[in-house]
């Protein structure tokens, strides 16, 4: 056994919002967050904003690779409700970089939730109600 050999086994999720240069914006979003950490305690979560306030993507990164040695992967959640330039532009750009800069990690984005079934769902349960 090869005792320099370090297992990256780890999985951390990185919350993507907007952003706003308005606390009582990003309240919410940090609700949301409070809200997954309780239904999920044994996984990392951090939630970052896309521009106009930090953390940043790039800060996210950097503290959880200082802070965890161990992970391997990072998922990418864009809290947004539409995929437009942010998404398909500026947020794979964002990743594109910090591959380069974090060769050892897998970087995987997942869809906007606003084109999950499940969110789009309670979104028409809450304007018909």
């Amino acid at each position: 056994m090869n005792e320099h050999n370090t297992s990256r086994s780890v999985i951390a999720d990185i919350l993507l919002a907007h952003g706003s240069r308005d606390a009582r914006w990003r309240k919410s979003f940090e609700t949301l967050l409070e809200r997954i950490e309780n239904h999920s305690p044994k996984k990392i979560f951090r939630l970052c904003y896309l521009e106009l306030c930090g953390p940043s993507l790039s800060e996210t990164v950097n503290d959880l690779t200082d802070n965890n040695s161990k992970i391997s992967t990072i998922i990418i959640h864009p809290i947004f409700l539409s995929a437009g330039v942010h998404f398909n532009e500026d947020i794979q750009t964002m990743v594109y970089e910090l591959q380069s800069i974090y060769p050892l990690l897998k970087f995987k984005i997942n869809d906007v939730v606003g084109n999950n079934i499940i969110v789009l769902e309670a979104i028409i349960k809450v304007v018909t109600s």
